[in-house]
């Protein structure tokens, strides 16, 4: 059972990845209902029924299209390849901090510099309304640097746990969090599709009078006031926390003796972890399995309303769906994980190869059918989406996510850093060969994408299930000073203090 304050920090870390997730998801709803659906057709001679043949829509779904009417607050004119370079460029400055904030989360401890990347990234979210009707540079900019910061998130993450999850609860306590994207995902769909349905006054000045914008303000504001109370709660070890007690303090020493953990001022072993094949297969298995997962994070409510034709408001609730059941997924699983292997049914090595296949295998066979399905079936498509995202809840609960921590102990903030600036590529390469591939919105060419998508939830699950180790490797062990960690109390308090 979890101690009391790490249920605390369970729930206060839970928002670190759900806003991490408004950052990137309600872009991709507001993007529906902030630009003009108009707008990639200015300029050319096609008549709504010639685009409607262009698209290659059956004609039992045009009854469909009388939904697409512009809403008054689709008043921006950003085209369809501007549109996929503006949900990518968040993903160029997430990928350029992850390396630099898993070392600099080293000097600065993970209590200070979270806060300073939530601050960050919520003072840009509060500002997207103000320059939105710029010129695309200024956007793109602004964020690539809420990416930068959000960047530094999951290294700070991973490098706080090391020193506060036993081994023994770390499927439960980070699965908690997994669930973060979502339910970010959940809220953002949801809520951000209904406040995309309201204007206000014209004589309201711009940044105030479009839904969509209150809701940017909504998501900067949390975040800006997350920072005080995590600054206020949170402390970089147990041993220095003032709310926690004697025993739970005690508990976590004797855990982390047990699991031979290093000193956390420890020189990362670049050559030898480098070399690992640990790491090499969490850089690959995370790579393909993110881009499958970032594309339908970005671009399904962009594929609901080309090819399914859903309303901006049935988007955003049909579009939340998936995220839903993975969400639930991810919170029924988690403690399944640690179950298993501390009964001794599987090993942990194989307890994640189970979750890791199941969380990526599910995806691809749903991705796949869903590739040959129209806006005939646009509710059976739905539905595959939903099995489909319930089963990478498998995935964030007891795979690769948690892998991480099993074999790198307090280097699991670099491995994980180095991991997902890879994996980036993914971030801010499948909303634009998305865009790419689907130029004309056709049926076709989404076949084509979510094929690819399907391709790449498969490799992972591949590469992972061949390569992936469970235990501590050995250049993250401390064998030297165990004996005298796990029978020295006080050498154990002196370890949990650096």
């Amino acid at each position: 059972m979890l101690c009391p304050t790490k249920r605390l920090f369970v729930c206060i870390n839970l928002y670190v990845y759900v806003n991490q997730v408004f950052e990137l998801v309600y872009c991709s709803v507001a993007i529906v209902c902030m630009v003009d659906p108009d707008v990639d057709n200015l300029g050319s001679a096609y008549t709504n029924n010639s685009l409607l043949t262009r698209q290659n829509i059956p004609v039992s779904c045009h009854k469909h299209t009388t939904q697409t009417t512009r809403s008054p607050g689709q008043v921006l004119n950003w085209p369809k390849k501007t549109r996929g370079l503006l949900l990518g460029s968040f993903y160029w400055g997430y990928a350029l901090t992850q390396i630099a904030s898993s070392i600099a989360v080293t000097y600065f401890g993970p209590k200070r510099f979270l806060a300073m990347l939530i601050f960050m990234s919520s003072l840009a979210t509060v500002l997207l309304p103000v320059i939105s009707t710029w010129s695309s540079p200024f956007i793109v900019l602004l964020r690539i640097v809420a990416g930068a910061a959000q960047g530094g998130l999951w290294p700070t993450i991973f490098r706080f746990w090391s020193t506060w999850a036993p081994a023994s609860e770390r499927t439960t306590l980070l699965s908690f969090q997994s669930a973060g994207p979502s339910m970010g995902t959940i809220v953002s769909l949801i809520i951000g599709g209904l406040f995309c349905t309201f204007s206000l006054y014209d004589a309201i000045p711009f940044i105030f009078r479009h839904g969509w914008a209150h809701y940017f303000y909504l998501l900067g504001g949390l975040g800006i006031v997350w920072s005080v109370v995590w600054l206020i709660l949170a402390s970089d070890t147990p041993a220095i926390n003032k709310y926690i007690s004697p025993d739970e303090k005690e508990y976590i020493r004797a855990c982390k003796a047990v699991e031979k953990i290093q000193d956390t001022n420890t020189k990362t072993p670049w050559s030898a972890m480098l070399r690992s094949q640990a790491f090499w297969c969490i850089l690959l298995s995370m790579f393909f399995c993110d881009f499958g997962l970032y594309a339908i994070w970005a671009v399904v409510p962009e594929y609901m309303n080309e090819v399914l034709l859903f309303s901006i408001r049935e988007n955003g609730l049909l579009s939340a769906l998936p995220h839903v059941a993975s969400f639930t997924a991810v919170i029924s699983t988690g403690r399944l994980a640690d179950y298993l292997i501390e009964k001794k049914y599987l090993k942990r090595v194989n307890a994640r190869k189970l979750f890791h296949g199941i969380g990526t295998l599910g995806p691809a066979v749903c991705l796949l059918f869903i590739s040959f399905l129209d806006c005939e079936s646009r509710y059976l498509a739905v539905m595959l989406l939903t099995i489909g995202m319930a089963s990478s809840g498998f995935m964030m609960s007891g795979g690769y996510m948690v892998n991480v921590g099993d074999f790198s102990g307090i280097h699991s903030g670099i491995i994980f850093g180095i991991c997902n600036t890879v994996s980036c590529i993914g971030g801010f390469g499948a909303p634009v060969l998305t865009s790419i591939i689907t130029k004309d919105k056709t049926t076709a060419q989404w076949k084509i994408a979510f094929m690819l998508y399907a391709a790449s939830f498969l490799i992972s699950a591949i590469v992972f299930s061949l390569f992936a180790r469970g235990e501590t490797e050995p250049w993250a062990r401390d064998d030297v000073h165990d004996e005298k960690i796990k029978n020295d109390q006080e050498a154990g308090e002196e370890l949990m203090e650096k």
